[in-house]
């Protein structure tokens, strides 16, 4: 099962830019946000706890302007943490956000014409279901 996360963000927040330079206050204080916002989209989007799940950042653009995927990282991480932290606040959906139970993938813009500019966030669930595959092998 996939879920999507959309987050009003037009570009990483204040901070959460892998090119900003600034306080440690803003960064903490825009991470803490950030988490906040994906653990309550999880909750609202009825995203159930899992062994394993997969996560992907999408900038979503309006224009071909060249951007760098990669200052966005931050961005991600604050992501990753609102999703699976092991402390702090989270939805918890995987007991971590260590790679035995989410596979990160490098953030990445999409370019879409005449949209509004916004980050997604897709969830996949990569837990093994025993009885998933019971069902599976049942069917053929």
């Amino acid at each position: 099962m996939t879920w999507l996360l959309e987050l009003g963000y037009t570009k990483p927040p204040k901070g959460l830019s892998a090119n900003d330079r600034t306080h440690w206050a803003v960064k903490s204080k825009s991470t803490a946000e950030v988490r906040a916002l994906v653990k309550h989209l999880a909750i609202h989007a009825g995203i159930e706890p899992m062994q394993r799940c997969q996560v992907e950042v999408i900038w979503v653009v309006k224009d071909r302007r060249r951007r760098d995927a990669d200052n966005a990282a931050p961005f991600a991480k604050a992501i990753f943490d609102g999703l699976a932290a092991d402390k702090g606040v989270s939805a918890h959906i995987v007991a971590d956000d260590d790679p035995a139970h989410m596979v990160k993938l490098m953030p990445r813009i999409e370019y879409r014409k005449g949209g509004t500019p916004h980050f997604e966030v897709l969830i996949t669930d990569l837990s093994f279901r025993p009885d998933s595959i019971d069902q599976v092998a049942q069917n053929l």
